[in-house]
């Protein structure tokens, strides 16, 4: 009788143990996490967020690609397209060395290089909503050079209205 009574607390225990996986995110198929994952997106609410660790950084002054990430982009944007993913929000920002003003139209600039690259992959172009949002929301500190540097970057935000597939053309349309 004495061990029921110690096995009770003991499965307790273990059961607090386990590793409770999180529910899926609502709005995308197991496929499509899958893919996000696979492509370095982690979940960030309702949606899906391109990695920290994974952004996209630019030089200063410079809303230029490197090859590198320009075919990495191509890659990643046909992958979510073969799982029905056509869209993004792609959101550029800078440090804040320069005007507000500049730094809007350099974190556009930034945002449309990587918006050009996800639409050459295969993404759908009027299912891209590009922003520039200058210096307003740092990652870092812009007192170091390391903060600027990770502080000019593009992210790359994915919602289940992304995950859904394109509505067919309507009747007799022409594409």
């Amino acid at each position: 009788m004495t061990h029921r009574y110690l096995l009770l607390p003991a499965l307790a225990l273990i059961a607090g143990c386990q590793t409770v996986q999180p529910a899926p995110t609502r709005g995308f198929s197991p496929a499509q996490q899958a893919t996000l994952q696979e492509n370095g997106f982690k979940p960030s609410g309702d949606n899906w967020e391109f990695g920290l660790a994974d952004r996209l950084l630019f030089a200063s002054d410079s809303a230029n690609l490197l090859d590198d990430q320009r075919v990495a982009l191509s890659h990643t944007a046909a992958a979510l397209a073969k799982v029905d993913i056509h869209g993004a929000r792609v959101e550029g920002h800078t440090d804040r060395t320069g005007s507000a003003t500049y730094n809007e139209a350099l974190s556009l600039k930034r945002a449309t290089a990587v918006a050009d690259a996800l639409r050459a992959g295969g993404l759908d172009g009027d299912r891209l909503v590009v922003r520039g949002l200058g210096a307003r929301y740092p990652v870092m500190s812009n007192i170091t050079a390391a903060g600027r540097t990770e502080n000019r970057r593009v992210v790359i935000i994915v919602s289940p209205d992304d995950a859904r597939p394109a509505a067919p053309p309507p009747s007799g349309a022409v594409r």
